[in-house]
């Protein structure tokens, strides 16, 4: 959150919150962090006037939850940068193999809000067409799931469905959609 006061120096302008914490980050810079989800908070900011504190307004949020993030796979390019594959397209398979699991972000080009993934299932589909379900109760991918990645031909694809995760708000959930991982 940014605070500021037209004709009042940053470092003279203070803010505070109802139903939460405001940690100070820098000169009018704060990070919110409301106590509850579904409830208003009023942030209230003053301003140091020759020595006093002076009320300069109090502004009313609703906070929300957040919304779903989305399940990645982060690797590294032939660069070095950091990338996140979201599915739908092919994959290396080692690419994938030197992955440790997935993870899940809200990623909407404004934030980024990492949430802890504590557990995903993979689908795999045998010669038959048999589905083989392997649950991983970590954000990794588990020796059996990485065998069965091993074993996929090029153009085979699996699913990553019903992740768990818990984003900041300490709201654990299950993410609606799956990751289908095509193999090149």
């Amino acid at each position: 959150v940014s605070v500021s006061v037209p004709g009042v120096p940053k470092n003279k302008v203070n803010a505070t919150m109802s139903s939460g914490t405001l940690t100070k980050k820098g000169d009018g810079e704060y990070i919110a962090t409301p106590s509850k989800v579904g409830e208003d908070v009023v942030i209230t900011v003053t301003a140091d006037n020759q020595g006093r504190s002076q009320e300069m307004g109090k502004f009313t949020f609703h906070v929300r939850q957040l919304p779903d993030p989305a399940a990645y796979i982060a690797y590294s390019d032939d660069k070095g940068n950091t990338m996140r594959y979201k599915g739908g397209q092919p994959f290396g398979k080692a690419t994938l193999l030197n992955t440790a699991g997935i993870s899940a972000a809200i990623d909407n080009g404004m934030l980024d809000i990492q949430f802890r993934v504590i557990s995903f299932e993979t689908t795999f589909f045998d010669n038959m067409g048999n589905v083989i379900p392997e649950i991983s109760k970590s954000a990794n991918f588990t020796d059996r799931q990485r065998d069965m990645i091993r074993r996929l031909n090029r153009g085979k694809r699996f699913y990553i469905s019903r992740v768990h995760a818990i984003g900041p708000d300490g709201i654990e959930r299950t993410l609606p959609s799956s990751m289908e991982v095509i193999i090149n």
